[in-house]
């Protein structure tokens, strides 16, 4: 893999939030093996770990906004555009966590060289775990949000998750005006302010990711785990609200990490766990610095 040597970054914005304080926030692409890779960072560098965020399916870097700006308030949080998604082309070849995981661990070498706290939503949660257990050193720990261990159905035979196309079509030549309406209408447990970052990341989308091939089961994710040697918070809503991972796949999690696994239930919160219950996804983002 070779990286451009700086990449490409836009200037810098410093916002006030409610509370008097000022984050930075920084629109960024990276050069990588020839490909442009978007990411974001907010805060800037200091002691405490930084954070990695990684998002779910046809979601995109800005959809952490919200959650991001909290925690750069003393740290340097990063969140890297999958490819397809935000400001990362889709490009060529296939659509694979371990494609994924590389793009995110060049952005945190170029921006962090170093560890940081780790914390994947859905697809994110599998690209967060590929990304630990291919470069450990890069990983102090993990936190996954409702991960994708089970999308659903059997996969189309280029490997396409079963949901995706119908979903990524129902955004098909919608703007993120409507789109947001849209989130307010039929979403109404997000918090006010992620309405917007989730209608612009679907306005994003590229619609040729459901024509590539894809590859979401390189490994079996909840037996993988017993390979990960850092904490590893587990972050899950109620399935009857939408969520993916059920007590059986917790207490597999449970048998494959042992003492390493911290499980944060976290009621009334569907798939989109820290749209929901932010307080509470925040309070366990905390613990999970805590203990690294």
């Amino acid at each position: 893999m070779t990286l451009d040597a700086r990449g490409a970054g836009e200037p810098g914005t410093a916002e006030g939030e409610a509370d008097g304080t000022v984050v930075h926030r920084s629109e960024r692409t990276l050069g990588v093996d020839g490909r442009p890779v978007g990411y974001t960072v907010w805060g800037r560098p200091g002691d405490a770990l930084p954070v990695l965020l990684l998002h779910g399916v046809t979601d995109s870097a800005e959809t952490w906004d919200p959650v991001a700006r909290l925690l750069a308030a003393d740290r340097l949080v990063v969140g890297v555009d999958a490819r397809g998604h935000g400001r990362t082309p889709l490009g060529e070849g296939s659509f694979t966590i371990a494609s994924l995981a590389a793009d995110a661990a060049a952005v945190l070498r170029h921006v962090v060289d170093g560890p940081a706290l780790v914390v994947g939503h859905s697809m994110g949660g599998l690209v967060a775990t590929e990304l630990t257990l291919t470069e450990p050193g890069l990983v102090a720990g993990l936190v996954l949000e409702d991960p994708a261990w089970d999308t659903g159905g059997v996969a189309t035979p280029d490997g396409v998750p079963p949901f995706l196309a119908p979903f990524l079509l129902s955004f098909a030549g919608v703007d993120a005006e409507t789109l947001e309406a849209r989130s307010r209408a039929t979403q109404q447990a997000f918090a006010d302010d992620e309405h917007g970052p989730w209608a612009r990341s679907k306005a994003q989308l590229d619609q040729r990711l459901v024509h590539v091939t894809h590859d979401w089961n390189g490994r079996a994710w909840v037996e993988a785990l017993a390979e990960v040697r850092v904490p590893v918070t587990l972050v899950t809503g109620d399935v009857g609200r939408g969520a993916l991972v059920g007590a059986a796949q917790v207490e597999r999690a449970h048998e494959a990490l042992g003492e390493r696994l911290t499980h944060v239930a976290i009621p009334g919160a569907g798939h989109s766990v820290r749209r929901e219950g932010r307080e509470d996804f925040l309070a366990a983002l905390d613990a999970a610095l805590a203990r690294v």
